[in-house]
C-alpha cells in the first residue's frame, strides 16, 4: 500500500486574524510535513500554535524586495493570508503595496519555486472595475493571480471577518457588536464570517487541489463554521 508524499506548505500573513488559525491547521495535518511561513519578523509565542512545531520553518524577509529574492525552499502549495485596512496603511499607496504587491509578489515567487496550488483570502465585493478603491484593488489582486499559471487558484471572498483581533479595529468591533445578535436573520452573503471557518475553508481548497480558478462567496464560506 503506497503512502502519500507528505506536501510542503508556504503562508504569508501568518500573524494575522485568519493566518494565525490556518497556520495551527497547517500545522495539525498530516497531509503537510513541512511548514513556511513568510514574515516580517519572527512570529511572537502568542502567534506561535501548539503542535509539531519542528515542521515549521519561519523566513524573515523583506516583502517590498520579493521580486529579488534568489532563494526560497520548494514547496507545493502557498496560503496567502496577507492584508491590511486603508486606515492602518496610512495611504492608499500604502495599502497598494500590501495588499497587491505583496499578495502578488509572493505568489509569484512561490510559483517560481515549484508551488502549483494558491489559496488566497480576497474579499467580498471584489472587482477590478469598481469605482471603490479597496474592491478596485481586491479584484486587481485577484487578476494577477490568476495570470500565474497554478494548476490550481481558489479565491476566498468572505465578508466582515468575525474573531478576537490583537491590532484596535474600533469600526469592525462595532459592527460586529451590532450584527451579531441578528446574524441568523442577515442574507448568509453578507453577515459576518468566522476567522476560523475562513481557515477550515482554505485547507481544504488547498488540499483538495481542484483545477483551474475557483471562487468562494462568503455564503459558501459559512458552511465551514462550527
Amino acid at each position: 500500500m503506497s503512502v502519500a508524499t507528505p506536501r510542503r506548505a508556504l503562508i504569508a500573513g501568518a500573524s494575522g486574524l485568519v493566518g494565525q488559525r490556518l497556520l495551527a491547521r497547517l500545522l495539525a495535518d498530516p497531509a503537510y510535513g513541512e511548514v513556511h511561513a513568510l514574515v516580517r519578523r519572527p512570529l511572537s509565542p502568542t502567534h506561535r500554535p501548539a503542535g509539531d512545531g519542528a515542521r515549521l520553518h519561519e523566513h524573515v524577509v523583506d516583502f517590498a524586495a520579493l521580486g529579488r529574492m534568489r532563494d526560497m525552499p520548494a514547496t507545493d502549495d502557498v496560503y496567502l493570508c496577507l492584508g491590511t485596512t486603508l486606515k492602518a496603511a496610512g495611504s492608499q499607496e500604502a495599502f497598494r503595496r500590501v495588499d497587491f504587491d505583496a499578495v502578488v509578489g509572493v505568489a509569484r515567487l512561490a510559483r517560481r519555486f515549484g508551488s502549483t496550488r494558491c489559496v488566497a483570502v480576497s474579499a467580498l465585493g471584489a472587482d477590478a472595475g469598481s469605482r471603490v478603491f479597496y474592491n478596485r484593488v481586491k479584484g486587481e489582486a485577484e487578476a494577477a493571480l490568476a495570470r500565474l499559471d497554478y494548476a490550481s487558484l481558489t479565491l476566498l471572498r468572505p465578508s466582515l471577518l468575525d474573531g478576537d483581533r490583537a491590532e484596535s479595529r474600533p469600526g469592525e468591533r462595532m459592527t460586529l457588536v451590532l450584527t451579531r445578535p441578528i446574524a441568523r436573520w442577515i442574507p448568509a452573503r453578507w453577515r459576518p464570517v468566522g476567522a476560523e471557518a475562513v481557515a477550515r475553508c482554505m485547507i481544504d481548497a488547498g488540499l483538495r487541489g481542484d483545477a483551474g480558478l475557483r471562487i468562494i462567496e462568503s455564503d459558501r464560506i459559512q458552511a465551514f463554521a462550527g
